[in-house]
């Protein structure tokens, strides 16, 4: 995986106490058995550290944290392509 799961981990692990051990790519928000309102706090926290929007949808129970990296390495990879 990329720089997105990178970040993505650093976020659950340094902000929300996740134990990296237990993630992979294919971890869901409910396989880390995180509540709504933790679900927001952590869309706010991805937002803060990457600058890119996360919607509801984008942090619900089945999405995968794979799933969430995708969208911060799309989006970074669109942003280097247009800064060349």
């Amino acid at each position: 995986m990329g720089k997105g799961y990178s970040t993505v981990v650093e976020v659950l692990v340094a902000d929300f106490a996740v134990t990296e051990g237990g993630l992979s790519p294919e971890s869901t928000m409910e396989d880390l058995n995180l509540d709504s309102l933790t679900r927001v706090e952590i869309a706010v926290a991805l937002e803060n550290r990457t600058g890119l929007h996360f919607s509801d949808d984008q942090v619900a129970l089945d999405t995968t944290l794979g799933q969430i990296a995708a969208v911060i390495d799309a989006s970074w990879d669109a942003a280097e392509m247009t800064a060349s």
